[in-house]
């Protein structure tokens, strides 16, 4: 499966709306609940971003096609043909 810039934007989206809702989880709530140390308020933001958006990128990343770059005729015996292509493959 090629790469669908549109999956990617909505997940990306969906990580930061779930960033917002946990920092926003810790600093407001019922009187005496708040936790606004600053540093408590963006690790929790970072975990719940990361927690969406770590998998979302990963699994973009993973669904490119990589077309390999040009083909290498190797001679000798098996355990002699070793090599690289001579081009870069390209990602579509």
């Amino acid at each position: 499966m090629p790469l669908v810039p549109p999956e990617i934007t909505e997940a990306m989206d969906a990580a930061f709306y779930a960033g917002m809702e946990a920092m926003a989880a810790f600093s407001t709530g019922e009187e005496g609940t708040q936790q606004n140390n600053q540093d408590t308020v963006i690790s929790a933001g970072a975990k719940a971003f990361a927690a969406i958006a770590g998998p979302a990128i990963t699994a973009y990343i993973q669904s490119a096609e990589v077309v390999p770059g040009i083909p290498v005729a190797t001679t000798g015996s098996p355990t002699a043909q070793a090599g690289v292509t001579t081009g870069p493959g390209e990602i579509k």
